[in-house]
């Protein structure tokens, strides 16, 4: 069969089809290049601009992005436990299910009494965050127990909770920063793993706040000293630009340390005119 070539029709003329395909694809070619040279300029000023590659990042539709893969990721693990439908109608559970608070991190010890300085340290925190005793009594005890065992001062931890979510264990982020210490579960992954392999959650206070302090104490190593280690916490090793993060945290530790100091002092008055009071009542009699 003899072939033919197609053909168009404009304003009377007849154009082969073959030029008009190959005129498209020079276009499209330029276009690539031209897209290309843009991106590459826009790439080079961000990386040579700080305050403005930290206005991207923060901008609303960067925020979107980050919150939108991070929310993917909690309601995966919220998911953990549930039981779904299948096509049949019968119940099913989820294979490789994870609880949003994983069993082994939910109990604190509460058998042993805080100390006059934690009860302190409460009795301001709840105050100043407007959250009930009892709540803060809890994540003051918690504290104490993991700055303990992750070799992190109690009171900076509080500190940082303080400045990061104030006390609210389920605060989130726009960029995708979760919990008491607003730990990013995608970043430090890893971290959260090595506590509970397949079984964990940025939600869960225990689990949080131990992850946050492994990070503060790893940045605190790195740059040897808690101002810097701070800085890099809230991002400023990225971005340059810690809004006087380490200042605040700092502070407010500052004040929470008062606090302790002056709970013990009351105790410690309190015992001397005890004894005294025993003392004086022995003698009379």
């Amino acid at each position: 069969m003899k072939q033919y070539e197609t053909v168009l029709s404009v304003n009377g003329q007849q154009v082969k089809s073959q030029n008009m395909i190959q005129s498209f694809k020079k276009a499209v070619t330029g276009l690539g290049v031209a897209s290309s040279v843009l991106v590459a300029g826009a790439v080079a000023i961000l990386l040579s601009n700080a305050e403005l590659r930290s206005q991207v990042f923060f901008s609303a539709p960067v925020q979107a992005v980050f919150a939108a893969e991070i929310d993917l990721l909690s309601t995966g693990l919220a998911a953990g436990g549930a039981e779904v439908a299948n096509n049949t109608g019968k119940q099913t559970q989820v294979s490789g299910s994870k609880n949003l608070m994983p069993v082994k991190f939910n109990s604190i010890d509460s058998s042993k009494p805080l100390t006059a300085g934690q009860r302190q340290i409460a009795s301001y925190l709840s105050k100043r965050y407007s959250v009930s005793p009892e709540a803060v009594e809890s994540i003051v005890r918690l504290a104490y127990k993991v700055g303990k065992e992750e070799k992190v001062e109690p009171t900076l931890i509080l500190a940082i909770v303080g400045i990061e979510s104030s006390y609210n264990p389920f605060a989130a982020s726009p960029v995708g920063a979760r919990g008491l210490m607003q730990v990013m579960p995608k970043i430090h992954k890893d971290k959260f793993e090595a506590l509970s392999p397949g079984d964990w959650s940025p939600l869960n206070p225990e689990m949080n706040m131990r992850v946050g302090a492994k990070i503060i104490r790893e940045y605190t190593r790195r740059t040897g000293s808690v101002h810097a280690g701070l800085r890099w916490y809230v991002g400023a090793a990225i971005h340059g630009n810690d809004g006087g993060y380490p200042g605040k945290v700092l502070a407010l530790k500052s004040r929470i340390d008062s606090a302790y100091q002056q709970g013990h002092l009351v105790a410690s008055r309190e015992k001397a005119e005890k004894v005294s009071a025993v003392t004086v009542a022995g003698s009379e009699g």
